[in-house]
């Protein structure tokens, strides 16, 4: 994500004042697909779900009654568990939309198959109203602090040739401040992960995300080089750092 003054959209001023921010995000970010959907089944169970009473307390309970609403819920959830634990990149992106591909034809040939699984365990997933709406509210919470608060508690900042690592807190917790005055930044931005970046984040929308490579060449020799994950929209703040900096960066968008 970019900081609220670049998310104006106005061009970027050269001055050395000018201060560009760059938040790297928690995996965490692409689980909103896990809330979203939930809440979408639980308005489908709502409207078409049957109710039902068990036990003795004959508490009413709603639940839809095809099994594909169950079973999409949770192949979602473990393709994002999957996605976000393991970069799709290269050729483990061909390997792994293969993997899913074989894994739902192989789900849809056990669930169309008549007599099979009839007996238990019977592939037939199916959750109530209230698990929806738990699951997903308390995902939503997690996923909004996490993102909206946690993450912006630290980010890099580029002021005139001075680059820095903000930790807001970060005394507090005992953690010194770090920032380089540079030479050159080299700024590389990678969008290659096809189920995070592209899918997960919206990247076929013209939004999600990417990793940036930062290589920095410092006053008095040497270089540091890091990695700055899951950043919002990367190219935004790219493009201004690339204007303000002029022949001291190179970014590769």
């Amino acid at each position: 994500m970019v900081s609220p003054d670049q998310a104006t959209g106005a061009a970027p001023s050269a001055s050395a004042n000018q201060e560009i921010r760059i938040y790297a995000h928690s995996p965490i970010i692409y689980w909103w697909v896990i809330w979203a959907y939930g809440f979408f089944c639980a308005a489908l169970t709502y409207v078409q779900g049957d109710k039902l009473t068990i036990g003795e307390a004959a508490k009413p309970l709603f639940v839809h009654p095809s099994p594909w609403v169950g079973l999409s819920f949770t192949l979602l959830l473990l393709l994002v568990i999957v996605a976000t634990s393991v970069r799709a990149r290269g050729i483990n992106a061909l390997l792994l939309l293969l993997l899913l591909g074989g894994a739902a034809a192989a789900t849809y040939f056990v669930m169309t198959t008549p007599g099979l699984w009839t007996s238990p365990p019977s592939l037939l997933m199916h959750m109530n109203l209230a698990f929806y709406l738990l699951l997903s509210t308390v995902l939503f919470l997690v996923w909004f602090v996490i993102v909206f608060i946690v993450d912006r508690l630290s980010y890099w900042r580029v002021r005139g040739t001075q680059v820095e690592k903000v930790q807001l807190f970060g005394s507090v917790l005992g953690r010194a401040p770090e920032s380089w005055s540079v030479l050159h930044v080299r700024l590389t931005r990678y969008s290659d992960d096809l189920i995070a970046h592209k899918v997960l984040a919206l990247g076929f929308l013209g939004l999600g995300t990417s990793d940036v490579d930062v290589k920095l060449s410092i006053f008095g020799g040497g270089h540091e080089q890091f990695r700055i994950e899951n950043v919002w929209k990367a190219a935004r703040p790219l493009k201004a750092i690339q204007a303000a900096m002029g022949q001291k960066a190179t970014v590769v968008i």
